[in-house]
């Protein structure tokens, strides 16, 4: 009996693991997000920001300028140039009605000397999460330095429950459950991230540089792919050009916290505790990348636009050659 006891007691076990992991690893049918994107320092984040754009199970509903003033080239206006990247990006998708209002050009202070650096884009997460209706959250994806969507937390800290975060930042060793945040989103804003792991009620997700370094692009395939085939396609491929001619293949850090989010299927997350320095609580961790998959679903996911850009272009020309027209 006690055998049958057992066997019942195995079976349920792996009953119910299938049905949470099948849970797990369903994929949304839509995402409603504001991206936070320190545009100016690399190439991800554009290639994330067309993914957000061109992928159609998210809903953009915002995208704010991050600012990145540790990198050499940031100069004293940082967050003015991934401003005028976002703005490129929309104008080039015909998505300028998308909100994309300009984030703070300096962190949230030094050595511990925390304090809000209001902006716009910090007041318009205050406003989408007041728009919220009950039981809603609002998701906010920070590319970059969180300055901004700490800002709008230190000033209203009764939005920190309808906010649902998904950061890009900090390395991790999952092995040795050991937290390391000497990583260039961190450093760009300590203070913020610091902040922002020390709310306890602030549900968070993080995609590491660690995990993320799995997932590259290659320039010959990049280049091949998108090169002529239109002004939005041609400014991802001269950025590449401008910021980093030599470099064969990069790192999609940002792209690949955002196909998290739309493709759960493809990611392993975990919980654990915060760094130790921090205020213990559980938080989410990104630890593995189907990174192959990933890039086949990104580049599959562009051949579709094209083609769809393409159809809407003839459409476009049989129209006005019609007589009458």
């Amino acid at each position: 009996m006690v055998r049958v006891f057992l066997i019942l007691g195995i079976v349920f076990s792996i009953v119910l693991t299938v049905i949470s992991y099948g849970k797990r690893i369903k994929r949304p049918d839509a995402v409603s997000m504001i991206v936070d994107s320190d545009s100016g320092n690399e190439i991800d984040d554009l290639f994330a920001i067309t993914y957000a754009l061109i992928e159609p199970r998210i809903n953009l509903i915002g995208l704010t300028s991050a600012q990145w003033h540790h990198h050499p080239n940031a100069g004293d206006s940082s967050v003015y140039v991934s401003q005028k990247i976002n703005a490129d990006l929309l104008r080039l998708h015909d998505s300028e009605d998308i909100p994309h209002p300009r984030g703070a050009n300096e962190p949230t202070g030094y050595w511990g000397d925390t304090k809000p650096i209001p902006s716009d884009a910090a007041d318009f997460i205050q406003e989408a999460v007041y728009d919220l209706d009950y039981n809603e959250k609002v998701t906010v994806v920070t590319l970059g330095a969180p300055t901004n969507l700490a800002t709008a937390i230190m000033l209203d800290t009764t939005i920190i429950p309808k906010i649902r975060w998904y950061a890009m930042g900090f390395r991790y060793d999952s092995k040795d459950k050991v937290w390391n945040k000497n990583e260039f989103n961190v450093r760009n804003d300590l203070d913020a991230m610091d902040y922002l792991l020390n709310r306890p009620e602030l549900e968070t997700h993080i995609m590491t540089a660690t995990t993320s370094a799995d997932y590259k692009f290659w320039k010959k395939n990049v280049f091949d792919r998108m090169e002529y085939q239109g002004d939005a396609w041609n400014y991802l491929v001269d950025r590449w050009k401008d910021c980093c001619p030599n470099d064969e293949g990069r790192i999609m850090w940002d792209v690949a916290l955002l196909q998290a989010i739309t493709s759960p299927d493809l990611v392993t997350e975990k919980e654990v505790s915060t760094p130790p320095e921090n205020y213990q609580r559980k938080i989410f961790v990104y630890t593995w990348l189907n990174a192959e998959k990933m890039r086949e679903e990104f580049f599959e996911l562009v051949r579709k636009t094209m083609e769809d850009e393409l159809l809407e272009q003839q459409q476009n020309e049989k129209r006005r050659n019609l007589p009458g027209s």
